[in-house]
C-alpha cells in the first residue's frame, strides 16, 4: 500500500508542479500586460498635461490680451466722458457770446 500512496503523491506532486508551471506563466502574462497598460495610461496622463498647459498659456495670452484691451476701452470711456462735459461747456460758452453778439449787433 505503501507504493500505491507513493505514487499518487508522485502524480499529485507533478500535477501541483504543472499547475504552479502554468499559474507562473499566466502571471507573469498578466504582468506584462499590466505594465503594458500602465505604460499607456502614463502616456495619455502625460498627454493631458502637456494639453492643460498649453490651453493654460492660451489663456494666460488671451487674458493678458484682454486686459489690453479692457484698458483702451477705458480709456476711451473716460476720454469720451471728458470730451462730452467739455462739449456742454463750450455750448454754454458759445450760446452766451451769441447772446452777447446779438445784443452788440442789435441797433439801439
Amino acid at each position: 500500500m505503501n507504493r500505491k500512496s507513493d505514487k499518487e503523491q508522485n502524480i499529485i506532486i507533478l500535477a501541483i508542479k504543472r499547475i504552479e508551471k502554468s499559474l507562473r506563466a499566466e502571471f507573469k502574462k498578466t504582468e506584462k500586460n499590466l505594465r503594458g497598460e500602465i505604460l499607456k495610461a502614463e502616456e495619455r496622463v502625460e498627454n493631458l498635461e502637456e494639453g492643460q498647459k498649453r490651453i493654460e498659456a492660451t489663456v494666460n495670452r488671451t487674458a493678458t490680451t484682454l486686459d489690453g484691451f479692457v484698458g483702451t476701452v477705458d480709456d476711451l470711456r473716460v476720454n469720451n466722458t471728458v470730451g462730452t462735459n467739455q462739449i456742454h461747456e463750450l455750448d454754454k460758452t458759445v450760446k452766451k457770446h451769441e447772446a452777447r453778439i446779438t445784443k452788440l449787433e442789435s441797433p439801439n
